[in-house]
């Protein structure tokens, strides 16, 4: 096992699976702590590292042709993460001499880390301006599974006529083919307009259905006249009262299956007893459509390249 420093590099997280997960129930914060969402993002082109510093950790994704990537943020108090991201530069950029890091990361950690690069004499980030997505947030103590009232009759509507027009079954993925199941990612893939960065997790999502969506807390599917069109799954954010939408597809090619599976999402995300419900990066025309189920809030994360100087 590689080490650097203060850490010891973990090249193969199946074999570090029960510390990685105890590392995360102690000190995990941001949507992403979830061992199976590195383990399933492992492909014949990428590897997922882990980064154990004593008894916090980090996890870095490398690919062949020498770029990283860094997802949401170190597994540590506060106080520790921006010395320990820049442990991690130290190793994958100066010590494998590595080419850059793409890094996706909330606005605070973003703020940390451009100042360090500023202050840095190794280190740079390679663009002027950051990429920004935006990640609305749900309350949902303000969303009501019965769809009541004037400020949801659309979305009611939406639903009563969906419901009448089809023969419509809502079950938990694991219930059905995995064959099928892939078939909605390819579909999805196939039929999504303005394909963006999101697409290079097809194979992430495969992964997922292969291994039963270990990892989620729930997992659902719409069955319309017999064929199943959608997949939504999730967990829990680590130490906290969030609950992170991690998956989210369905067959564009029939109207109104996404806002189908996003007032089910919702509603079954509200019954598992979270506080609140992170829907995930957005492009500003797709936050536009997460706004039709009423976000309480929405906050920015960052996506850059880091190189050295």
């Amino acid at each position: 096992m590689p080490t650097l420093a203060n850490a010891s590099i973990i090249e193969d997280i199946s074999s570090s699976k029960q510390d990685i997960i105890n590392c995360i129930n102690r000190h995990g914060s941001a949507r992403e702590h979830n061992y199976w969402f590195f383990h399933n993002q492992q492909t014949s082109y990428s590897r997922p590292y882990f980064f154990k510093f004593g008894d916090f950790g980090a996890f870095g994704i490398r690919y062949h042709s020498g770029i990283w990537e860094f997802i949401g943020d170190v597994i540590a108090p506060a106080s520790k993460r921006a010395e320990i991201f820049e442990d991690f530069l130290d190793y994958v950029l100066t010590a494998k001499k590595d080419k850059k890091v793409l890094a996706f990361v909330n606005e605070n950690f973003w703020i940390s880390i451009n100042n360090m690069a500023k202050d840095s004499d190794k280190y740079r980030i390679t663009t002027t301006k950051p990429i920004i997505y935006y990640t609305p947030v749900f309350d949902m103590s303000r969303w009501d599974n019965s769809l009541g009232g004037k400020e949801w009759k659309k979305l009611r509507n939406i639903k009563n006529r969906f419901m009448k027009s089809n023969d419509v079954q809502i079950v938990p993925s694991t219930e059905l083919d995995k064959k099928d199941l892939i078939g909605v990612i390819h579909g999805w893939r196939k039929k999504k307009p303005n394909k963006d960065e999101k697409t290079y997790y097809t194979e992430m999502y495969e992964n997922f259905v292969k291994n039963d969506f270990e990892g989620t807390d729930l997992c659902r599917s719409i069955v319309v006249n017999g064929k199943p069109l959608t997949i939504t799954a999730g967990w829990k954010i680590p130490n906290s009262d969030a609950y992170h939408s991690a998956i989210g597809l369905y067959n564009y090619g029939h109207k109104h299956i996404a806002e189908m599976a996003n007032i089910d999402e919702l509603s079954q995300i509200k019954s598992f007893g979270c506080r609140y419900a992170d829907f995930g990066d957005s492009t500003e025309s797709l936050l536009q459509f997460k706004k039709k189920f009423r976000p309480s809030e929405v906050y920015k994360t960052y996506w850059f390249y880091i190189a050295r100087k």
